[in-house]
């Protein structure tokens, strides 16, 4: 078998049909070759870093590490930032990036350089495949870009055996056992639960990974606990169960719900908790303990009162067999957030908002649908004001706080599951930096709603030059014709600039044939001045 062969063959195995990425004369047209013989379908895209994004979420939708393929020098730097992307979101995908000929030693030659240098701070795995160790090293690639916490890998290609025949002996890697916690600290962790009155748990995607969600709600509703979750790990827990307090953040600031609720509790576990979803590490003096699924995951606390390493599962089943607990006051839960949301509400004077576009897509959206959302300034809105009770529902960008995120994001994810409705939104200043990736979804015959808030400005940032008494400089943009550059993709393209029109559209979009671009003319004043308010900043 050709090592290019191998490479698609296992791709397959793991229930891929397509592989994503920019192509070169040599190595890379091997690949593609042999995807076309093999039924996973090689998809050309604008940048190479949209194509590490877009393998990623498609991998993710298939349950899998997605594939995307570069050639060597510029072209591997450029998906190392789609990389980039993966790790700080936690997703898997495998890079197969073309490197130097077998026989060439030279450093500074045309588009060579040290590939695993470009993709080393963020990748879990690399290899540089051989003849004897091709099938053995692609099965690793696979499985390290999805074991635990997932994220890319690095697979380096030979320009030169591109068509030479490798080895397929090989022992597939299975997932380890997982350890089991220490009974005996989590009894300890128990005791320091049942001393409390007013816990609260703040939950990662850990949870969900480890298959512990019914645990989790069982214990909060025995100890009486107020429930946060990380910004990748909504649908853990039921967010309209009244324990629920809301999305952690990371920013700890007094007027937000991770400030008013932390500020009264006395004690908190953090239960599959991942520190890269924190804007900054733990900063309360109060008993903090933690269930890790892994003994090597960073804790978000610099000293944790306890930790216990091991299987989320027996864990949080052990903690939520102790005897009921009043806990946190589910009226002073209810409380908080309705004294915070008041700085989420729709500007009353504005003609239209981000407000009204997330309130229209959540009713329309239907109850097996799948968002997707990238940064700016409506995304607190949608942490806060859309309800995920179902995990899959939403996946909105949480380490990475990444602008350009939604498209090439939501075209993986589409032609990973064609047959889920999904939506995505985004902002003007992130599909300025994607627009070549439109011809991408008319060429796939991708038919999903994209939905653009447009404030002709990079929002967010103008926000906070306010807030820090700035004056307003260089973020202002360029009125873009979102809508026509997209018929000129060959997509449908809309521009809308009020509720009932963006309402009608989005309707037209759910059910369309191809893929709908709604360029939502936002109200910009009262958009970017909302954002103040909703990371605790009062005037």
């Amino acid at each position: 078998m050709k090592i290019t062969e191998s490479i698609i063959s296992q791709a397959r195995e793991r229930g891929l049909r397509h592989f994503f990425g920019l192509p070169g004369g040599g190595a890379p047209l091997d690949l593609m070759e042999w995807g076309r013989r093999l039924g996973v379908d090689f998809v050309s895209v604008a940048h190479e870093s949209s194509a590490a994004i877009t393998a990623a979420y498609y991998g993710l939708m298939k349950e899998s590490a997605g594939l995307a393929l570069a050639i060597k020098g510029v072209g591997a730097g450029n998906l190392a930032g789609g990389a980039v992307n993966a790790h700080f979101e936690r997703l898997p995908v495998v890079c197969c990036c073309e490197s130097a000929p077998t026989h060439i030693r030279q450093q500074n030659l045309v588009a060579l350089c040290p590939h695993d240098q470009l993709f080393r701070g963020v990748t879990k795995y690399h290899a540089t495949l051989t003849v004897e160790q091709a099938g053995q090293m692609i099965d690793e690639a696979f499985f390290h870009a999805t074991d635990g916490r997932p994220g890319p890998v690095l697979l380096d290609l030979p320009a030169d055996l591109g068509t030479a025949d490798c080895s397929q002996s090989f022992t597939p890697l299975s997932c380890r056992a997982q350890q089991s916690p220490d009974r005996k600290l989590v009894a300890t962790i128990g005791e320091r639960l049942q001393a409390s009155r007013r816990p609260v748990i703040l939950a990662g995607a850990d949870v969900l990974r480890d298959g512990a969600t019914r645990e989790l709600l069982t214990l909060a509703e025995n100890s009486g606990a107020a429930v946060m979750v990380n910004m990748d790990a909504h649908g853990v827990f039921p967010e309209s169960h009244p324990r629920w307090a809301g999305t952690f953040i990371g920013h700890f600031h007094p007027n937000t719900l991770e400030g008013e609720l932390l500020e009264q509790a006395d004690f908190a576990l953090l239960a599959g908790s991942d520190s890269l979803s924190s804007d900054k590490p733990w900063e309360l003096d109060i008993p903090t303990c933690e269930l890790s699924a892994r003994a090597e995951y960073e804790s978000l606390v610099a000293r944790p009162t306890v930790r216990v390493d091991g299987n989320l599962v027996s864990a949080l089943d052990q903690l939520a067999a102790l005897p009921p607990h009043e806990g946190f006051p589910a009226e002073e839960i209810a409380r908080v957030k309705q004294q915070i949301l008041r700085n989420f509400e729709r500007p009353p004077a504005a003609r239209f908002t981000a407000q009204d576009v997330i309130a229209t897509i959540g009713d329309k959206l239907p109850g097996d649908g799948i968002l997707i959302s990238e940064t700016g300034a409506f995304i607190l809105i949608l942490h806060h004001l859309w309800p995920v009770n179902r995990a899959g529902a939403h996946y909105p960008t949480a380490g990475g706080r990444t602008m350009g995120l939604m498209l090439p994001a939501i075209l993986g994810a589409k032609l990973a599951r064609p047959e889920i409705p999904m939506a995505g939104i985004g902002a003007d200043g992130s599909t300025l930096m994607r627009l070549g990736e439109l011809e991408v979804f008319a060429r796939t015959g991708v038919s999903v709603p994209l939905v653009i808030i447009n404030d002709q400005a990079l929002g967010t940032m103008k926000a906070r030059q306010k807030s820090r008494a700035m004056p307003d400089y260089a973020l202002d943009l360029q009125a873009v014709d979102f809508a026509g550059v997209a018929r000129a993709c060959g997509l449908r393209g809309v521009t809308v600039d009020n509720p009932e029109q963006f309402e009608q559209e989005f309707d037209q979009a759910m059910s369309a044939d191809r893929t709908t671009l709604i360029d939502a003319r936002v109200d910009p004043q009262p958009y970017q001045d909302s954002f103040g308010p909703m990371i605790g900043v009062l005037e």
